[in-house]
């Protein structure tokens, strides 16, 4: 005997569930279904990039200083008009990271067509005594590089380098420092940073010499003699005894332990 949707087993002798028949309806349904959100998303795909509604119309920069205008407009114009989705971050990036002055930035897009770019620039810190090819003030940055300095901004209150020449990259042809002084000159700055020297007294000039490094004070406080080592150990002596120390000397602080004075 069966029951109602069961058969009987021939191999067991007992009921057991009939299949349910295969129903080309729901089939055809379930393909219809598919089909139709398929369509939706290729539809949604399509109007997203080919829609003149995200296409890029505003790039806004954070505040800059260094950066020429026309080089930050000539670099991110070929954003505009472009779909922002289909957009690389990192297309942006690369086109602004060519400007000498840009030293990291980030890039941010806002829906539904503005593409936000904030960056850094480059901090100089030495003035040096020769003039680059287009007769702007040179100025080396905080990586070593020798830029040209802005004519539209008043020149910055810095050490006037004196002695060491430039030159060009081998690799990347932008103007550096003489090898045989750059490194010396990074280190200089960085123990006058660390022992506070430009607080105490404000520097007009670095001038090298065979015999290494002239330190020359503003206002005629004096000139100080470092050699071409042990920086910061020499400038933490002068500056344990600047105030017992007559202005307008020249103060040598190459020998270990002392500071021979002299009349300039």
């Amino acid at each position: 005997m069966t029951q109602d949707g069961f058969r009987p087993d021939p191999a067991s002798g007992h009921a057991v569930r009939r299949k349910k028949p295969v129903s080309h309806k729901g089939l055809w349904l379930k393909f219809s279904a598919t089909v139709l959100v398929l369509g939706i998303v290729c539809v949604g795909v399509y109007y997203t990039i080919e829609s003149g509604y995200f296409e890029v119309v505003r790039v806004e920069s954070g505040s800059y200083r260094f950066t020429e205008r026309a080089d930050l407009d000539n670099s991110l114009s070929g954003c505009l008009g472009q779909n922002i989705w289909t957009l690389s971050e990192d297309q942006v990036a690369e086109k602004m990271t060519a400007l000498p002055w840009v030293r990291d930035l980030q890039v941010l897009k806002r829906l539904p067509g503005t593409i936000e770019v904030d960056f850094r620039e480059w901090r100089p810190l030495l003035v040096l005594d020769s003039e680059g090819e287009n007769g702007r003030a040179l100025v080396m940055v905080e990586d070593g590089r020798v830029l040209e300095f802005p004519d539209h901004l008043p020149m910055a209150a810095l050490p006037v380098l004196v002695g060491v020449p430039c030159t060009r990259d081998s690799l990347q042809g932008h103007l550096c420092l003489d090898p045989i002084w750059s490194e010396g000159v990074l280190s200089l700055l960085e123990a006058m940073a660390a022992t506070g020297l430009e607080t105490a007294g404000p520097v007009d000039f670095l001038v090298a010499r065979p015999e290494g490094f002239a330190i020359v004070l503003q206002a005629g406080q004096g000139r100080l003699l470092v050699g071409r080592e042990n920086f910061a150990d020499r400038l933490a002596r002068y500056m344990a005894a600047r105030d017992h120390l007559e202005t307008g000397l020249q103060m040598d602080l190459r020998f270990e332990d002392r500071i021979t004075c002299s009349r300039l």
